[in-house]
């Protein structure tokens, strides 16, 4: 945060957690809420202390890299903060990670899970230890996966309210194997999106799109002043990349909670990710992000491992 004589000159927030990179545990930092005034940008007066405040928050809590998601179509942003300048030297380096989608799927007519080979249901505390193991296993091959060998699964269920046993699925193959789970999670208590106004083009996609609800019995759009209603899938895990088996969860997920005043709910989806075709036959909107990998000048660093990372959206 940094304040100037006049008032507030721009704020963010970092976030410091424990992770895995390459097989080996690391400090990752999130970057998250940068807000700055416009007066600000062209004084650059936010950029002054940017760099030395990454530098110093690495150097102190011994974060090796910060992730960061910014909107695609934010062209001032990625200007702003991804492309160096030379009379910048302390600007932190900016290394893209992957491009990834924000989908939303929306609840529409009823439907009822397909016929699939793996068996999905609602997970009981008995599961907790099996989830476990499958998160912990898939995370340690993620960039910056998460720490779910000390605990996180639990913490989560403890602490992020709305957030159950109950309301997180497990997937099983014929064997009785578990090879996929996710959690449905309500963000109400912490975050909302509400609707300011529709303008332009939007007056008319809430037409149709409310005609269509009216017909299917759907929620409507929220008018002006209004929250949406959702919720985001987290703690997802499935083996071996396949689509059937999230398929299989987001049918039972969308059964399970369509009437039930939800207007979407929400997934990562990464650029040509194999799990895409497992959202097939959805009224899908997606909304493009740039996933970077963010670290101080001094030990800027441009390449990362592959694969999919541990970023999770929810917390973005």
């Amino acid at each position: 945060m940094n304040e100037v004589e006049d008032g507030l000159d721009g704020m963010g927030a970092i976030l410091v957690r424990d992770g895995w990179l390459e097989g080996r545990p690391c400090r990752v930092g999130y970057l998250g809420d940068l807000r700055t005034r416009f007066s600000a940008r062209r004084s650059r007066g936010l950029a002054r202390f940017y760099g030395p405040v990454l530098e110093e928050t690495a150097q102190r809590l011994g974060v090796e890299a910060f992730l960061t998601a910014v909107m695609a179509s934010n062209s001032a942003a990625l200007q702003a903060l991804v492309k160096r300048k030379k009379r910048r030297e302390a600007q932190p380096h900016y290394a893209l990670l992957r491009r990834f989608s924000a989908v939303s799927v929306h609840f529409t007519r009823r439907r009822q899970p397909g016929s699939s080979r793996f068996h999905v249901r609602r997970a009981t505390p008995g599961d907790i230890p099996a989830m476990e193991a499958m998160l912990d296993a898939d995370h340690r091959t993620r960039p910056f996966g998460y720490r779910y060998d000390l605990g996180e699964l639990r913490h989560r269920l403890e602490r992020w309210p709305g957030m159950s046993v109950e309301g997180s699925y497990v997937a099983f193959d014929k064997g009785g194997k578990l090879v996929g789970c996710t959690t449905a999670w309500d963000p109400e208590a912490v975050k909302r999106y509400r609707v300011m106004a529709y303008r332009g083009s939007m007056r008319w996609v809430k037409w149709g799109y409310d005609a269509m609800a009216t017909v299917l019995r759907a929620p409507r759009l929220p008018e002006p002043g209004n929250d949406f209603r959702y919720f985001y899938l987290c703690n997802t895990s499935v083996a071996g990349e396949d689509p059937a088996i999230l398929r299989a969860l987001v049918e039972q997920v969308y059964a399970d909670h369509h009437g039930r005043g939800y207007h979407f709910f929400s997934l990562y989806l990464g650029e040509e990710d194999p799990l895409a075709p497992a959202l097939e036959g959805f009224f899908q909107r997606k909304l493009d992000f740039h996933l970077y990998a963010v670290t101080p000048a001094s030990v800027a660093r441009d390449h990362f491992p592959a694969g999919r990372t541990g970023f999770e959206m929810a917390l973005a």
